[in-house]
């Protein structure tokens, strides 16, 4: 993940502004990735940080959320028309930068593939109140990254499941797959519910990529906590913490579904006949694999293990819904 230089940068050195100003603006959040950080704002990436040897840190923007090129204006205006260009060599440089955040957040806000990332904006509102916001350290979940991207794996949330009576006990994290569908015209098709369970079970039958997953939101765990990006009663243990190797968790995250649509029941039988095929060879590997439906706690994002359905509890609801003739 992070080099021990990259991370102390982080907490005392030349990027010690930028992590202080995602600590204290809830409308950014911080993704750990290999060798480099990303900092979204309203599920878009806002800024990617990367080392760049002896010269510093290098700082990128996609410019697809400014067509019109106005930035750079609007940069001169400030007086550092170079800002996105130059690397980040000194505390000074981050300053300057963090200082006109506001300017590439205007841009974002107006930015048309942003309006119509309604998902991933709800990624990140989930991912804030189950990791940073008051309700963190009650939540039974946490979510240490978006938009994950790893070889030809790609899931929307990546986090752990540690529940509020394990808090004492470090090494309890369960680690979470999570996937968004936004409405109900996501949940069908190539990359719908089905599609995408099928395709997450054969990835968790092997080996390879179950360490991997593990190693991965561990590192993610541990270093978002040590930067203080998690909220949770931290106490005065100073251990580490560590996932277990023999569960993980597959949580679907239904935002904006229709009560009277009827998509969502006959692919809950699909979504059973997937984990029966499956179960047979995850049960060899002496894996558990759970599949949930996250549902809110009255009208929260919050997630706790009692609001995760399984696919008869969705049914149920869905029941529950259907008009009374």
């Amino acid at each position: 993940m992070l080099s021990s230089k990259f991370n102390e940068d982080l907490k005392r050195g030349v990027l010690e502004p930028l992590l202080r100003e995602v600590q204290e603006d809830d409308t950014l959040l911080l993704g750990v990735r290999n060798g480099y950080i990303s900092v979204y704002y309203r599920g878009g990436q806002l800024l990617k940080v990367e080392a760049d040897g002896a010269s510093g840190y290098k700082v990128t923007f996609d410019s697809n959320h400014d067509k019109s090129g106005v930035l750079p204006g609007r940069f001169a205006r400030h007086g550092c028309a170079d800002v996105l260009t130059q690397r980040l060599r000194s505390v000074e440089d981050t300053a300057v930068l963090v200082d006109v955040l506001s300017e590439v957040k205007r841009v974002m806000d107006r930015s048309p593939k942003l309006k119509s990332a309604l998902e991933r904006e709800f990624q990140q509102v989930a991912a804030r109140v189950n990791s940073r916001a008051r309700s963190a350290n009650s939540s039974h979940y946490f979510v240490t990254d978006i938009e994950h991207a790893s070889d030809n794996a790609r899931f929307d949330m990546l986090g752990v499941r540690w529940k509020h009576d394990e808090r004492s006990n470090r090494s309890r994290l369960v680690p979470v797959l999570f996937e968004v569908k936004y409405g109900v015209s996501s949940l069908a098709g190539g990359a719908g519910i089905v599609d995408h369970l099928e395709k997450t079970l054969t990835q968790l039958a092997l080996a390879d990529f179950r360490a991997r997953l593990a190693a991965n939101v561990e590192s993610q765990f541990n270093q978002l906590a040590d930067l203080q990006l998690l909220t949770f009663n931290r106490g005065t243990s100073t251990h580490k913490f560590s996932v277990v190797d023999d569960h993980v968790q597959i949580v679907f995250l239904l935002a904006e579904y229709v009560p009277h649509s009827s998509q969502l029941k006959p692919m809950l039988d699909e979504c059973d006949k997937k984990m029966r095929v499956a179960q047979e060879s995850l049960a060899a590997a002496g894996v558990t694999v759970d599949l949930r439906f996250a549902c809110g706690s009255l009208c929260g994002y919050a997630m706790y293990d009692c609001t995760m359905l399984s696919t008869d509890g969705v049914r149920k609801l869905l029941s529950a819904w259907e008009p009374v003739n």
